[in-house]
């Protein structure tokens, strides 16, 4: 049986920060956010509704 998969196709960017949030945003100043994070490393994997239909339909022997 074909199957015909539908949708987006994106790259997904992961990454590793290791604090809290909470910590950089005011409570009181939410209506103006402005902040910027370090982070320690980040990774890039494709993603996307249609990338992660045709995955799992892999993994399950539908070619």
């Amino acid at each position: 049986m074909d199957i015909l998969v539908s949708g987006s196709l994106a790259y997904d960017r992961i990454m590793d920060f290791t604090g809290k949030f909470s910590d950089h945003i005011m409570p009181d100043k939410l209506d103006n956010i402005n902040v910027s994070f370090t982070v320690n490393g980040m990774s890039e994997n494709f993603g996307g509704t249609a990338g992660n239909i045709a995955y799992c339909l892999t993994r399950l022997n539908e070619n």
